[in-house]
């Protein structure tokens, strides 16, 4: 009982092996996304990734066209992997920039290793539209955009008001201060100018006040030393 269990656990582990061994030693390439959909103008990234070994080079084509890297269409255009990732991550990605319309279509990756074996992805489907039908796809929903343009208006009108309100505080509080600055300004001079007015006046009421002693006592010596008027007779 024991040895024939022993003997099914085996057997099952054998055929796990084979089973992974073949899934591995399996060359694939997978490609994604499986469409993409873009404006002219733009840039398209297409993945593709394998399982292959030994060394080998990599290639892309649209539809039926092989796309040359280095012609005058594609060098400054495209963006593709180096030789490391080609090699050690097994990428053989690209990326292609200022799309144009004439070139919607299915892109292939291919993988050669060795020139013994040849593989080619299921393809990635590449739509590009014109500008002017993105235009046409804005344009289908106006009151989208007219709301959003008034809500726009309203938030910078509203930010312009408090801009305005806070100026004119600001502006008012300084006069206000400024204000106040010389109020206190002129308390505190006439402050400092009243004891002074008042000795000045002390003084003249008091040279005054002597003056005018003078005056009498030199009133009364005068009326003292006056001779009696002679009496007049009767005739």
């Amino acid at each position: 009982m024991a040895a024939e269990q022993c003997a099914t656990t085996a057997l099952f582990l054998l055929i796990s092996i084979c089973t992974t061994g073949i899934e591995a030693a399996t060359p694939s390439i997978v490609q994604s996304p499986a469409s993409v959909h873009i404006f002219e103008g733009g840039s398209v990234t297409l993945n593709c990734t394998f399982r292959l070994t030994g060394l080998g080079t990599y290639s892309w084509r649209r539809d039926d066209s092989p796309i040359d890297f280095q012609s005058p269409r594609y060098k400054k255009r495209i963006m593709k992997a180096d030789h490391d990732a080609f090699s050690s991550r097994k990428d053989a990605s690209i990326q292609i920039k200022n799309m144009t319309q004439c070139e919607s279509g299915t892109y292939y990756c291919e993988i050669e290793i060795m020139g013994k074996q040849k593989l080619t992805g299921i393809g990635t489907l590449v739509t590009v539209q014109h500008t002017c039908d993105k235009l046409g796809s804005l344009k289908t929903h106006p009151l989208d955009w007219m709301w959003v343009a008034v809500a726009g208006g309203v938030t910078l009108l509203f930010t312009l008001a408090l801009l305005v309100v806070i100026i004119v505080l600001a502006r008012r509080n300084k006069a206000y201060a400024l204000l106040v600055r010389e109020c206190s300004s002129l308390n505190s001079a006439k402050e400092l100018e009243l004891p002074q007015r008042n000795k000045v006046r002390n003084h003249a009421e008091h040279e005054h006040e002597v003056a005018y002693s003078h005056c009498r006592d030199k009133e009364g010596k005068t009326k003292k030393n006056r001779p009696p008027l002679p009496k007049r007779t009767m005739q």
